[in-house]
């Protein structure tokens, strides 16, 4: 059920998802679907915190620059997937004053907090300083990645995501 959400939001958008066309799309119990997940916002949530194709874990390499390496080189493969790049696309930000702006700050934070462990472990070996922000390390690795593929189609390769690593890792770095 939740890669049928997922096809819905690659196709629809987070702002126009709707679960009963969805339901109806798809032949299913109202009732059911709504007593499983009471609002579309968890249900969509739901379908973007668990995607079979993204990674559960967070590398552990023992060098920050390699880790960050691994999570590049994880999202090139991600996004360059046409299923994965529409449902990317899904999460563009028409109007940012919708209500289910939300949806998309509790998606990133669940993918941020499974990396925190990233630099927690980077933090313990002395190769961060305390005043670190873990999230935005995430976004200076994740944004170029997503701007080259999702926009300018520019090509991401394997001497892309080291050098991207190792320029992220030198800026947050002690």
């Amino acid at each position: 059920m939740l890669a049928a959400v997922r096809d819905e939001l690659a196709r629809w958008g987070i702002d126009r998802f709707d679960t009963a066309t969805m339901v109806v799309r798809h032949g299913w119990d109202l009732a059911a679907v709504t007593e499983a997940w009471p609002s579309p916002d968890e249900l969509i949530l739901e379908a973007l915190t668990t995607r079979p194709d993204d990674a559960p874990d967070a590398p552990d390499t023992g060098s920050l620059a390699e880790d960050l390496y691994v999570l590049a080189a994880s999202m090139v493969a991600l996004v360059s997937e046409q299923e994965s790049r529409r449902l990317h696309s899904a999460h563009l930000i028409e109007d940012p004053g919708i209500s289910n702006i939300e949806i998309r700050r509790a998606a990133w934070r669940a993918r941020a907090d499974r990396m925190r462990v990233i630099f927690e472990r980077a933090h313990d070996r002395g190769e961060l300083g305390d005043d670190v922000d873990y999230d935005a390390t995430l976004q200076l690795v994740f944004a170029p990645i997503n701007m080259r593929i999702l926009y300018t189609g520019e090509p991401v390769d394997d001497d892309y995501c080291r050098n991207l690593a190792a320029m992220v890792s030198r800026a947050v770095s002690r």
